[in-house]
């Protein structure tokens, strides 16, 4: 073999693993972790089923990478309660893209980013929520003794608006609603008649406690009285007594005295 047919096998060889190395770049699509790939095709469109993470072979195909990775999102929203009272709340929380429904998504938001999803479709979906959900609780109740059935209804009613679309809502929290002067003074009031109906409650109840306390020990303390002089009465019989007088006789003599016609021995 001559030299210049081996530099042509060498170069042939070069440009030939260069255009695959193209060629994989081209033909191939590497999908991220977190994400699903929607791939849209020239002749049919957008493609029913989404890319998994990993390299997958695509052709001419073009692929867009969509994240399905949870999202955490702070937003707040303008509600009103039953009984008339507007309020803005501060509403937390996580959400993903359901991979299998990833393409419905594409198909009907398109290449909208899901910042701008938060922002717009899935705010609208929570504030339609929480006024559906607020509008069965007094405000008195949202901060009180019901904030936590308000939370549980405001999440529930979000899931379902957001899995119609394809949104999968993981949890949610919600802070303490903002509160005017006046709302926010009656309130305080409320709350402390409150307090002070339960404090009177356990004053009278701990009252109560220690006077059957008291009335305990005493019937306890007559019971083991009468206890005592019953044991003792039922030992006092007419041989005791006999043995008793016998006894004093012996240690002070007899003592003899006039009743009237008759003499008695004491």
């Amino acid at each position: 073999m001559d030299e210049g047919k081996g530099i042509k096998i060498i170069v042939s060889v070069v440009i030939t693993a260069v255009l695959l190395v193209i060629s994989g770049f081209w033909f191939f699509e590497k999908i991220d972790n977190g994400n699903v790939g929607i791939e849209y095709s020239m002749s049919g469109g957008v493609k029913n089923k989404a890319l998994s993470q990993g390299v997958h072979w695509v052709g001419l195909d073009k692929v867009t990478q969509y994240p399905i990775k949870t999202q955490t999102i702070k937003q707040k929203i303008a509600l009103a309660s039953s009984d008339g009272k507007k309020t803005d709340v501060e509403v937390n929380y996580s959400y993903h893209v359901d991979p299998t429904k990833a393409t419905d998504v594409y198909k009907k938001f398109g290449n909208v980013d899901v910042e701008s999803i938060e922002k717009g479709w899935l705010n609208q979906q929570l504030t339609a929520a929480g006024r559906k959900s607020m509008s069965k609780y007094t405000l008195l109740e949202v901060v009180g003794t019901d904030s936590t059935k308000v939370q549980s209804d405001l999440l529930k009613e979000f899931q379902n608006r957001a899995a119609s679309q394809g949104f999968i809502v993981e949890d949610l929290s919600f802070g303490t609603p903002s509160l005017d002067h006046q709302t926010k003074k009656s309130i305080d009031d409320i709350i402390k008649a409150g307090q002070d109906n339960k404090k009177a409650e356990l004053e009278a109840k701990t009252r109560q406690t220690k006077a059957e306390a008291a009335a305990k020990a005493k019937l306890t303390k007559a019971d083991a009285e009468a206890k005592a002089n019953e044991k003792i009465s039922k030992s006092i019989t007419q041989k005791v007594i006999d043995n008793k007088t016998a006894d004093a006789r012996l240690k002070h003599g007899w003592v003899t005295t006039q009743a009237g016609s008759a003499i008695v021995d004491k």
